[in-house]
């Protein structure tokens, strides 16, 4: 294929480190010219090599230190790869660390031109952008103070706005939601999601993995700074789910990546009382007002979901929910989103009817998800006080009962047709000898 069919290539991508014992024997080893050596290399990545097409989104997933901010500098162009090659067909902007290249003592307005001439923008552009940067930013009157009068979210939305603005082919994000408060996360994720519609090619970095099925299409699992999995963001991300109960055995910390908080909604700092979320959740026995947490498999129960949403108009929103086993297996799960069931008005209460429970025996954690109007962004996790048991009366094996029916027949078994060529001759030959 030619290479103007991708929007970003890269081949047997490696970085290695320097890691010395002691600042001697880096100071040793200069002097030395090379005949003294004493470091040793630390690959923090090698052999990773993709494709993505224009308009594909490609996450990455893996553990902390699996190298996958390392890959993202390298294809962002703030550090060079040891080994290997890559290419990057068209504009650039990073997300890897907002607001890392301000010069505190200038104004955030004179921070905007000198980030969008490292950009490779002319003065021109930028002041063709400068009104929606500033309008994005929402920082009011400081946009004129020096940077370090800021807080730390005002940086970040003032790094955010000017990468954004810049309308890259290429969009490359690294985890940076997790400062900043949820009106700019749930601002950033729209904006995102926007680069994805208008057909941008996206590399998301995140330790969610809620976040990587919803927003990419493909995705890539680094280890120790090789590639383990490759392929479509559900397939890969149940490959690293696998992986990570194996290795992890406390239930909280593997749901941080099925769901990052199940606690309450964190407060907003532009005003936390204007924000959705959910009041209550319980499981009923379907159709009363049996509350159960104790149940058997083929009973019907429904999930009662109590919510409110102060502002419908402008933040619509979903619910989600999942069943999970103790050993952090996602047994099943689902969203009004995936059904195109519509919650109006400022509060009500929504119901999930589950006639006939598949589930088999076991005990059930059951999240319940609050997210926006593209079941991405998440206001509010939060998990039921009590967990779900199940029992069963059958000998069913696995995490649930399908439907079946076991049928007597008379039915001849299929023929088995010989090879058009040399079948007959070695049946003839074993019949002779």
């Amino acid at each position: 294929m030619a290479h103007g069919e991708f929007a970003v290539e890269a081949v047997g991508l490696g970085k290695a480190y320097r890691m010395y014992g002691s600042p001697l024997k880096r100071i040793v080893e200069g002097l030395s010219f090379g005949k003294f050596r004493g470091h040793h290399e630390f690959w923090a990545l090698r052999g990773v090599g993709f494709q993505l097409r224009p308009g594909t989104a490609m996450g990455l997933c893996g553990a902390n230190g699996a190298g996958k901010s390392t890959l993202l500098k390298i294809l962002a162009g703030t550090t060079m790869p040891t080994e290997g090659r890559f290419r990057l067909g068209g504009k650039v902007a990073s997300l890897l660390e907002l607001g890392a290249g301000f010069h505190l003592e200038f104004t955030g307005r004179a921070n905007i031109f000198m980030n969008g001439i490292m950009m490779g923008f002319s003065r021109r552009e930028i002041e063709a952008k400068i009104d929606e940067i500033i309008e994005f930013a929402e920082l009011g009157d400081y946009i004129d103070e020096p940077v370090r009068t800021y807080s730390s979210g005002m940086g970040l939305r003032l790094g955010f706005s000017v990468a954004v603005a810049v309308d890259p082919e290429i969009l490359i994000v690294d985890e940076v939601f997790a400062v900043g408060d949820m009106y700019f996360q749930k601002k950033c994720i729209d904006k995102i999601y926007d680069f994805k519609r208008r057909n941008k090619t996206i590399l998301f970095c995140s330790h969610s993995l809620y976040d990587i099925r919803q927003l990419c299409d493909e995705a890539i699992w680094l280890d120790h700074g090789e590639c383990k999995a490759l392929g479509d963001s559900v397939e890969v991300t149940n490959e690293y789910t696998a992986f990570q109960r194996s290795h992890i055995g406390e239930t909280d910390e593997f749901l941080v990546d099925q769901f990052p908080t199940h606690s309450a909604t964190k407060a907003s700092a532009r005003d936390p009382k204007r924000l959705p979320s959910i009041t209550d959740a319980r499981i009923y026995r379907m159709g009363t007002d049996e509350e159960v947490y104790e149940v058997e498999s083929g009973d019907s129960i429904e999930l009662r979901i109590w919510w409110r949403n102060p502002d419908p108009e402008s933040t619509p929103i979903n619910l989600g929910m999942g069943f999970l086993r103790q050993d952090t297996t996602t047994c099943a799960g689902t969203g009004t989103h995936f059904s195109d069931v519509k919650l109006d008005g400022t509060e009500g209460c929504t119901i999930l009817r589950m006639p006939d429970l598949k589930l088999l025996s076991g005990q059930f954690l059951v999240p319940v998800l609050l997210l926006d109007d593209g079941g991405v962004h998440k206001y509010q996790e939060y998990l039921l006080p009590e967990n779900l048991v199940v029992r069963s009366k059958t000998r069913d094996v696995g995490m649930f009962r399908f439907d079946h029916e076991w049928v007597p027949s008379d039915l001849e078994p299929p023929r088995q047709e010989l090879p058009e060529s040399g079948g007959r001759e070695r049946e003839v030959e074993g019949a002779e000898r």
